[in-house]
C-alpha cells in the first residue's frame, strides 16, 4: 500500500453521505491537498476530532486512490477554543477560506502556511484581538501573494496607520504580531484592506461578510 505522511492545517471540511467527510489540508512542502475521511463523523470513529477543522496535525494518507485517503491522524494542536467562540471561528475561517482560494491546489507555500498557523495560535490566546490579528493576516498573506501595498498606497492612511502597515508588512512574523492597536486605527485598517482586496483580486469571502455583517456592525 503507497502512502504519505504529510503535516498541515485543515482548512475545509465537506460532509459526504451519513459520516464520511473530504478534507482540504493545507500541507507543509505539498500546499492544498483534497482527502477522503472514511466515516469521519461517526461518534466512534478515530477521525473524529483529529479531523475537524483547524486541526494542525501529522496525516498519513493512502495515495494510490484518484483522492487520497485518510490513514492515520495525529494532532499537534487542535485549536478547539477557537471552534468554540464564534469570533474567532468566523476569522478563522476567514483566514483558511482565503487561503483556499487564492491559492492553487499542490503548490507548496510554507509562507502562507506558517503565517495561518500563527495567526491561529493567536487567536487561540486568552486575550486574543480578532481583529487585530485579521489585520496581520491579511495584510502578510497580500504580501506572499505579491500584492503588498507600495509606500505611494500605505501614505493614504494616517500616520499611525501607515505606521503600523508598515511595520506589519516589515517585521519578521513573530514581531508582527506582537503590534498594540487602538480601535480607531484597527477599523482604519480594516477599511483599507477591504478596499484593497476589492481592488486588485476578483475574491469574495463568504466568512468576511460574516465579519461584516454580524461584528463589525455590533
Amino acid at each position: 500500500m503507497s502512502s504519505e505522511k504529510i503535516r498541515g492545517i485543515i482548512i475545509r471540511e465537506n460532509f459526504s453521505g451519513e459520516s464520511d467527510k473530504f478534507l482540504t489540508i493545507f500541507a507543509k512542502d505539498k500546499g492544498k491537498i483534497s482527502v477522503f475521511a472514511k466515516g469521519a463523523r461517526n461518534t466512534r470513529s478515530k477521525f473524529l476530532a483529529s479531523s475537524s477543522l483547524f486541526t494542525y496535525g501529522d496525516f498519513i494518507i493512502r495515495t494510490v486512490t484518484k483522492t487520497p485517503t485518510l490513514l492515520t491522524a495525529d494532532v499537534i494542536e487542535s485549536f478547539y477554543n477557537i471552534r468554540n467562540d464564534f469570533a474567532t471561528a468566523v476569522y478563522a475561517s476567514c483566514f483558511a477560506e482565503f487561503i483556499d482560494k487564492a491559492l492553487i491546489e499542490k503548490v507548496p507555500d510554507n509562507n502562507a502556511l506558517l503565517l495561518l498557523l500563527k495567526s491561529l495560535q493567536k487567536l487561540s490566546k486568552e486575550n486574543a484581538e480578532p481583529r487585530l490579528t485579521g489585520c496581520i493576516f491579511h495584510l502578510r498573506f497580500l504580501d506572499i501573494l505579491g500584492y503588498r501595498p507600495d509606500d505611494e498606497i500605505l501614505s493614504s492612511l494616517s500616520a499611525t496607520g501607515y505606521s503600523a502597515a508598515l511595520y506589519i508588512l516589515s517585521s519578521p512574523l513573530n514581531k508582527a504580531f506582537n503590534i498594540s492597536l487602538d480601535t480607531v486605527y484597527i477599523s482604519e485598517l480594516e477599511t483599507f484592506i477591504e478596499k484593497y482586496i476589492d481592488y486588485h483580486m476578483d475574491i469574495k469571502l463568504k466568512s468576511y461578510k460574516i465579519i461584516k455583517d454580524l461584528l463589525l456592525t455590533n
